[in-house]
């Protein structure tokens, strides 16, 4: 049996894109540096249960919520009333297992360019020992679906005297929705009396 000259030529074009796949993928494991395995773990990491207080600032609204261990949680500002414990949760839930999409340095003359000079809103976690993180939310990231923040920052933000580089994540848009969810959802619906 006779190959054909073009048959033996594909086989033979076949044969050399498997090697050179085969060697690429061999290249890319023993790379020692893998970029997204920087980006694995949560933005924080403390449990649901053991927040007392969170704090979410944005535009000229501050609402701040208390908890009581169990997931139940209390609006007390700006007015005092039973907070929806969804909304409260799925705002920990994103800060707590929703990891960085990417990490990245912002020069101090960038603040603008990330948003993080009028920040979108901040979020200040208060656990029940008295340990405080700080989420600063910046504007959208260069596709949209996501936006940049800052985490525990050193001093107050934004700074004074911005200088020398920060690191900046680029989180989910879950975490922004979070954020800027309406007033009137984080309360707890109230059940209207039933008409006779």
């Amino acid at each position: 049996m006779k190959l054909k000259r073009g048959t033996v030529m594909l086989v033979g074009v076949a044969l050399l894109l498997g090697a050179g796949v085969l060697m690429g993928e061999l290249r890319q494991s023993r790379l020692p540096d893998n970029p997204a395995q920087e980006n694995q773990g949560p933005l924080f990491r403390f449990a649901e249960a053991d927040v007392a207080t969170v704090t979410v600032v944005r535009n000229d609204e501050t609402l701040v919520f208390e908890g009581d261990g169990e997931g139940n949680w209390q609006l007390t500002a700006p007015e005092n009333h039973m907070a929806e414990s969804g909304a409260v949760a799925f705002l920990l839930s994103r800060l707590i297992t929703d990891s960085p999409l990417q990490r990245v340095t912002m020069a101090a003359d960038q603040l603008a360019d990330f948003g993080l000079d009028q920040p979108q809103g901040q979020v200040t976690v208060v656990l029940q020992d008295g340990t405080e993180h700080v989420l600063i939310l910046g504007g959208p990231d260069f596709s949209g679906n996501a936006n940049y923040a800052i985490l525990d920052p050193a001093d107050g933000w934004p700074p004074d005297n911005p200088t020398g580089d920060y690191a900046v994540l680029v989180v989910t848009r879950d975490v922004a929705n979070g954020i800027n969810r309406p007033l009137e959802e984080w309360k707890m619906p109230v059940d209207s009396e039933p008409s006779n």
